[in-house]
């Protein structure tokens, strides 16, 4: 099992207040540039790009879809903004209207009432947790349809899958740079083959197309549990079982999760490879990713 839970906790409070400032002031300074979404006569792809958010999120999900839109060969067909509660549909669809972007926007009880019947505790684990509308809404919206679940913390450096994998993949997930699960979870349903995988997965950026039906037993036992219990990184352990079963992974110089950023000198380059697709910008990395997106807005792409 990888743990690096004591590296968190050695820098925890190292340069933390000068990176909150430094993210602080480049999310101003990036909500004041006027952010227009341009057509660049780029092909479409027949695929839903789905997140999730709160209100005061919507500005990261429009600099993540900002960097989609620039740096992959392909746009999405439909992109869905599922609210957390917080905002409503409307709201969100004006506001990205108003960037020359239109997006679809639903509530997250759409997404989680499909399931009251076929998956109940999905539905009452959605109305509990976060993490749990976070799922209804992955599966809901890759019933029918070719999905990728980005995190508005997620900024796009390429194009998502290779020209072969869009039609053939039901499944692909990123690799974190921890097994961060709900362990008791897994020492309830001795599931700890979990932690002995040699990659742990993120579950930030997902490809899913199937929904409901992609889960096995194993994954719909994890779903109840968390129906009664709603414990850490369950979303993320549901979507490790499913990941043991499909094994379809981007390396992790593809989709970049590290956390090291965080010991290095301020000013460092970021933590980024020649093949590089995208980057997770967890915990406290936020700084980063607002300095990323303004670099992105004022150099050609």
């Amino acid at each position: 099992m990888i743990d690096i839970s004591d590296f968190i906790k050695s820098v925890e409070d190292k340069k933390k207040d000068i990176q909150k400032f430094y993210e602080r002031g480049c999310r101003v300074l990036n909500m004041l540039l006027p952010c227009r979404f341009k057509a660049r006569n780029k092909p479409v792809r027949d695929y839903t790009f789905a997140t999730i958010c709160k209100k005061n999120g919507l500005d990261m999900v429009a600099a993540s879809l900002y960097s989609l839109y620039r740096n992959s060969d392909y746009i999405p067909s439909r992109v869905v903004i599922i609210s957390d509660g917080s905002w409503e549909p409307e709201f969100g669809v004006s506001y990205f209207r108003k960037r020359g972007l239109n997006v679809e926007c639903m509530m997250w009880q759409t997404c989680a009432e499909y399931y009251k019947e076929s998956l109940p505790e999905l539905h009452i684990w959605a109305t509990r947790h976060i993490w749990g509308k976070k799922m209804a809404a992955i599966l809901f919206l890759s019933e029918n349809n070719a999905v990728l679940f980005s995190d508005p913390d997620v900024l796009w450096y390429g194009t998502p899958l290779r020209e072969d994998e869009w039609s053939s993949l039901p499944f692909k997930i990123s690799i974190d740079c921890m097994h961060s699960y709900d362990q008791d979870f897994i020492r309830q349903s001795g599931s700890g083959y979990l932690n002995d995988t040699p990659d742990p997965i993120n579950c930030g950026v997902v490809y899913i197309k199937g929904g409901k039906s992609l889960l096995n037993e194993q994954a719909i036992n994890c779903i109840r549990y968390q129906a009664e219990h709603c414990g850490n990184f369950a979303e993320q352990t549901v979507f490790a079982i499913m990941d043991i079963r499909f094994g379809n992974r981007w390396s992790r110089e593809e989709v970049v999760s590290t956390v090291e950023d965080v010991i290095r000198p301020f000013f460092s380059r970021p933590v980024l490879f020649k093949n590089t697709i995208a980057r997770h910008y967890l915990w406290r990395l936020k700084w980063i990713y607002w300095t990323e997106y303004f670099k992105m807005r004022i150099t050609r792409a």
